[in-house]
């Protein structure tokens, strides 16, 4: 191998990061303005089509960058744009729309997988920088596109986890918990350690048993990062006297709960 050849194969960057979110939500982040804005915490606009002009302000970085949409396609799920910096430190050496970034989504299950590969870069060590940077990036890509997918999800299934705490009848509140939860899901508080929805289920009927007048539900808002979530409660027992807490939750992207740890307050 020549150098040449060397140093062209050294100044790219090629990546792959799971992402847990569906290839719907994060193609949406790429490929409208608003969700990329978002996505890069700076100004960005572009349509999506092959011409449309790309850029991107960071006024807290004093920089911005431009370039063009190469290519959209919605079907292979691929959009690749040239890149550079328009304005700001480094503009004389990397220029607006200088190199090329190719992005490629691969649905892996109910998430995906995101390829990216930038090309056209001088050095070997201008390839290191973009790839620091490209790895932050593709780390808050997958943070804001779990977090949309999992919020949607909880959505749906945690008032169905209050419905299955609240019910008394044993096959309605297993019906309740296997609409929101895994089969496997898990479930540790101060006074139980269990799996299985079945085992849950049976702990909560004891609840009920030996607590007349039981009853659950959720206060404020939810904290999601990164598949988890927090998730303040108050419960109500015989005494009329309300305890506090908050649940640790683990659930898919699409918000089956697969692990549940529960904090009393105070």
């Amino acid at each position: 191998m020549t150098n040449s050849e060397d140093q062209g194969r050294a100044a790219a960057v090629d990546l792959s990061a799971p992402i847990a979110a569906s290839v719907d939500t994060v193609w949406g982040i790429l490929t409208t303005a608003t969700g990329f804005s978002e996505w890069m915490e700076g100004n960005v606009t572009f349509e999506p089509r092959a011409g449309s002009p790309f850029r991107a302000e960071f006024p807290a970085y004093q920089i911005v960058l431009g370039g063009k949409i190469v290519e959209v396609d919605p079907g292979a799920r691929r959009l690749a744009l040239t890149w550079g910096i328009e304005s700001g430190p480094d503009a004389d050496v990397f220029p607006a729309g200088s190199s090329l970034v190719e992005l490629q989504l691969r649905p892996d299950g109910p998430a995906c997988r995101i390829e990216l590969r930038h090309t056209g870069l001088r050095t070997a060590e201008a390839a290191a920088q973009q790839e620091g940077g490209w790895r932050f990036q593709l780390s808050k890509l997958d943070l804001k596109a779990n977090r949309a997918d999992l919020a949607a999800g909880l959505d749906h299934t945690l008032p169905e986890w209050v419905a299955a705490w609240n019910e008394q009848d044993a096959e309605a509140r297993l019906a309740a918990l296997e609409r929101c939860c895994r089969e496997d899901v898990t479930f540790r508080d101060e006074w139980t350690a269990l799996s299985g929805t079945g085992m849950l289920g049976l702990h909560i009927g004891n609840c009920h048993h030996y607590m007349p007048g039981y009853s659950l539900e959720h206060t404020g808002d939810i904290r999601i990062c990164r598949g988890e979530a927090l998730v303040g409660w108050r419960a109500t027992g015989p005494s009329g006297q309300p305890t506090k807490g908050f649940n640790h939750i683990q659930a898919d992207p699409d918000g089956r709960i697969h692990r549940v740890t529960g904090f009393q307050a105070g």
